[in-house]
């Protein structure tokens, strides 16, 4: 049985962008917040934290162009109290691997008004035009010359790509690995929530290659001060998206996928980091879905040979409520150069979309299986994401 099915190749770059160290001093009510959720965070790396039944969140990695992953997250409040309206959150990444004890420069911008050079480092996504396909949608191959044209041009570059990847990693180099590797802070009301009807709180962080321990403090601006935040807890992996092998990234299973009218502006994207360009996603937290329920799967190709690429992408579904079987797969999407964006010198990367119609799932566990190959790289990289379909 094959599900029906529409595919959406994104053209969007993702690019690295970085808060200005001179931010505005904290009043002394939001240096307390601050403090509290520090402490209480602190704690938590100390001697972990048990998963919080009322809170619901996910994180997603993908490439950025900047050497480092973006990394999308998403948490709803609904289920905490209907008086729960003013916030703080604070976001901190805790590197492994290493024996260096870290610590928070934050701390010490709110203690000796030192200006941080690093925290609030994210990457976001360029506003961009978004190719549309069909379940049949075929590339229109480039002649072998054509090729070795583009090929010859890019390889004119590669020296000037080389010296960008040698400054990047000077930059890296010069961070200090004594700061936690990512921290920031944000307040939020009622307003901010860009769904009235839904309390869901979303933004992006960024990371270099590496293994994170990933941690959100939650606290009640209106609580009583003996009130402890809510402490969430998560191991994070940024693979190397770039050492050249071709890779996905994770995939995203969405409720909901919306078309804007035009790419949002710079502030609005760092509070909806699940738009790509016009694409505005509503990723499931639960992973659950019901049958009358179209499940819109999104991801990033990564590292894909161009010019004249030739990836094809298989989508297939096992159920895995007991032994694992496959239950239906899709027709193969082939993608090239016409659908895919233009390439940067050394460096590809695009977001490619299935929806599913649910109707014919019956009510289980289940696991998506994308399988990309790449004819020319003679190379494939796959992707799981796990999901249940219930009857409503």
């Amino acid at each position: 049985m094959t599900a029906a099915l529409a595919a959406i190749v994104v053209a969007a770059a993702v690019s690295e962008s970085v808060r200005a160290a001179g931010r505005p001093a904290l009043g002394p009510k939001e240096q307390a917040a601050v403090i509290a959720l520090l402490d209480a965070v602190d704690v938590a790396q100390r001697e972990g934290t048990d998963a919080d039944a009322r809170i619901l969140w996910d994180t997603h990695v993908l490439k950025s162009a900047a050497h480092k992953a973006y990394i999308p997250f998403t948490i709803s409040l609904d289920g905490l109290t209907d008086s729960f309206e003013r916030g703080a959150v604070y976001v901190r990444a805790v590197a492994k691997g290493t024996s260096i004890e870290q610590h928070s420069e934050l701390r010490a911008w709110i203690r000796s008004g030192q200006s941080p050079t690093h925290i609030g480092e994210s990457v976001s996504v360029n506003a961009g035009e978004m190719p549309v396909g069909g379940p049949g949608v075929m590339s229109s191959r480039r002649t072998t010359q054509q090729a070795a044209e583009s090929s010859a041009a890019l390889e004119l570059q590669r020296r000037t790509i080389e010296k960008e990847r040698e400054q990047a990693e000077k930059r890296a180099a010069e961070r200090d690995p004594a700061l936690f590797a990512y921290e920031e802070y944000y307040f939020f009301d009622q307003k901010s929530f860009h769904d009235r009807s839904h309390r869901v709180f979303s933004r992006a962080i960024a990371l270099p290659p590496g293994e994170y321990d990933f941690y959100v403090g939650i606290l009640d601006r209106a609580a009583k001060k003996t009130e402890r935040p809510i402490l969430l807890e998560r191991r994070v992996t940024v693979p190397d998206f770039w050492n050249d092998d071709l890779r996905l990234s994770t995939l995203i299973l969405a409720t909901d996928m919306q078309l804007l009218a035009a790419p949002l502006v710079p502030k609005a994207q760092g509070e909806q980091p699940y738009t790509f360009g016009r694409a505005a996603l509503a990723p499931t937290l639960t992973q659950i879905f019901s049958p009358g329920d179209v499940m819109t799967i999104v991801y990033q190709i990564c590292n894909y040979a161009a010019p004249d690429a030739a990836l094809t992408a298989n989508y297939q579904f096992y159920r895995v409520d007991a032994e694992r079987r496959l239950f239906n797969g899709t027709p193969p999407q082939i993608l090239g150069d016409e659908d895919l964006p233009p390439p940067a010198p050394w460096e590809t990367q695009a977001f490619a979309m299935q929806v599913v119609p649910l109707a014919r799932f019956p009510s289980g566990t289940y696991e998506l299986e994308v399988t990309v190959s790449d004819r020319v790289l003679r190379g494939t990289a796959k992707g799981v994401a796990r999901f249940r379909v219930v009857e409503k």
